[in-house]
């Protein structure tokens, strides 16, 4: 009997790594995600590119909060009041800008996060990546 349990345990350790060794590796990022860190990007408007970084932390119980940098306009720290995650979608809104602002998008299989930048009703397309923490300070 001890032998039967050390076989089937052996088989599924073996199983196990078969499947982490197949399994994409942005697909495991995502699965075990929070999607925090710095998140940048560049905005394309009509009056020119501005970059953008925000930045998504979580605290001790899990709650999450977003600030938005600016670096083209010299701006850092702008709090953003509403921040969640559903598995591979991030929504970001309340940035204190004018207008108000925000972001909504779908990490894809690249790692990158795909979706909208939104301020006083305007919607733009917005791709984030995976900033360095020296490339965001």
């Amino acid at each position: 009997m001890f032998d039967i349990t050390r076989r089937t345990v052996a088989a599924a350790l073996v199983a196990l790594a078969c499947m982490a060794a197949f399994t994409p590796a942005q697909d495991l990022v995502a699965q075990g995600t929070t999607l925090t860190g710095d998140w940048g990007g560049v905005l394309s408007t009509p009056n020119g590119e501005i970059e953008l970084v925000f930045k998504v932390a979580a605290d001790e119980e899990g709650a999450l909060s977003t600030t938005l940098d600016v670096p083209t306009q010299g701006a850092a720290s702008i709090p953003c009041t509403d921040t969640s995650v559903d598995g591979k979608k991030l929504h970001i809104s309340g940035c204190q800008i004018p207008g108000s602002g925000g972001f909504d998008g779908t990490l894809n299989e690249e790692g990158v996060m795909v979706g909208d930048f939104n301020q006083a009703g305007q919607m733009l397309p917005l791709e984030l990546k995976p900033v360095a923490e020296s490339e965001s300070e």
